[in-house]
């Protein structure tokens, strides 16, 4: 790497300590990196191990943040509508939030994840943008601090204080913070921050006393409301066109399913800011035109990161095969009246997209539809396939193949008798 060689194939047997390998050369290139891992399980021993490795780094767990999901569907030769359902596991949302908080502000950060790295996440600079910064001794205005807190979707406590919520009691502010597990008790004195302590969120007992803090967003889909109207006003005009495309085609359920369900979203975006599956208008609230590319985690590491695809014969082909399965749920669902057209560009990256963005290969931008793919794309991007069965496709890739054959653990092979299957 050191000679300019941007994809590396790491090949080494179970037990020959790749992980091991992988640490030492995060610690000797000194940049962001981001380790891609086919399975969650091992996505979570892999960010055991580099913590071990690395403790006063920031690593993170970065994986999908339900429990349980049931993604919105329709089956046409069933009849059957499935709305979406999901359980969502607030430690995970945790990680994910405190993940795109590192890598905002830290250049020491290490995540490990699954291939959800490849699903859309709030824009970098909405994000940045709905921060809030407190330094002791500055003054504040009370009902703008908690203004400032909604938009950045915390909440007021209800009985007991959670992640993502805040409460206000006399001269006093306590706000638990999205993207760590302690308390951020605010002492005023009129207007002025006096004194802030940080307690731990189960003891309460005081850990340090910073004289400023960062507070980040409670949501990974921060919305730009700021020009809602206009916005309403494109998914309006959008829903006419389609709503006369499904009754010109004889599809009149159809069109009055569409309508209504559109009309029902709109009121309550105007109303609240907010309706459950308002992923499906984000291109809109993002700016984006059909076909552009979606923000992901990738948009959050620099330019001249490293990527570590952990069992690269896996994850590869994950990664190649999750867009088109999420194309085809939403083309039912936009053919039935059930979603807007608009609601296909809520997706994850093509494969094609992230080759192009990644410097594996390089394609016509043109044919991929995409207007805004090239301000997404990291050319100075450093990628190491790690597996015992590298495939094909990332042999072809690497500029190098370096076999690792040590045995640092000490095991040796097992002594193996194999007989005809007859």
């Amino acid at each position: 790497m050191e000679k300019g060689q941007k994809n590396i194939t790491l090949l080494g047997a179970t037990g020959t300590g790749k992980t091991f390998t992988m640490a030492n050369i995060i610690q000797e290139l000194q940049v962001p990196t981001l380790v891609i891992s086919h399975n969650k399980t091992l996505a979570a021993q892999l960010a055991t191990e580099f913590k071990h490795f690395f403790p006063n780094n920031a690593v993170h767990y970065f994986v999908s943040y339900f429990d349980y999901y049931q993604p919105e569907s329709y089956l046409p030769d069933k009849d059957i509508y499935i709305e979406k359902e999901a359980t969502v596991n607030a430690e995970i949302e945790m990680y994910r939030l405190s993940t795109m908080a590192s890598l905002l502000n830290r250049k020491d950060t290490i995540v490990v994840s699954s291939v959800s790295a490849l699903y859309g996440l709030g824009d970098k600079e909405f994000f940045q943008k709905y921060s809030l910064y407190l330094e002791q001794g500055k003054s504040y205005n009370h009902k703008e601090l908690k203004k400032k807190l909604i938009e950045m979707r915390y909440e007021q406590v209800h009985q007991k204080i959670e992640p993502g919520m805040f409460d206000s009691r006399g001269h006093m502010r306590d706000i638990f913070p999205s993207t760590e597990k302690v308390i951020y008790r605010l002492h005023f004195m009129e207007d002025h921050l006096e004194h802030i302590e940080r307690k731990d969120s189960l003891t309460r007992e005081t850990l340090s006393s910073p004289d400023h803090i960062q507070l980040r967003p409670s949501s990974q889909y921060m919305q730009d409301l700021t020009d809602v109207t206009s916005i309403l006003v494109e998914i309006e005009k959008e829903m006419e066109e389609r709503v006369q495309q499904l009754l010109s085609q004889g599809k009149d359920l159809e069109a009055n399913r569409l309508k209504k369900r559109t009309l029902y979203d709109m009121r309550m975006i105007k109303e609240t800011g907010f309706v459950n599956g308002i992923e499906n208008y984000s291109m809109y609230f993002e700016h984006r035109a059909p076909g552009d590319t979606p923000n992901t985690i990738f948009d959050y590491f620099p330019d001249g990161c490293l990527i570590i695809m952990d069992e690269s014969h896996m994850s590869v082909p994950q990664l190649r095969s999750m867009p088109s399965a999420d194309r085809t749920r939403k083309y039912s669902l936009v053919e039935h009246g059930f979603r807007l057209p608009s609601a296909m560009e809520h997706r994850p990256l093509a494969f094609e997209e992230l080759e192009c963005m990644i410097g594996w290969k390089q394609h016509n931008l043109g044919s991929l539809g995409s207007n805004n793919l090239q301000q997404h794309i990291k050319p100075h991007t450093k990628t190491i396939f790690v597996s015992a069965t590298p495939s094909k496709y990332e042999l072809e890739l690497s500029e190098s193949i370096v076999e690792q054959i040590i045995r640092p653990t000490g095991l040796l092979d097992p002594v193996t008798t194999i007989y005809p299957k007859s």
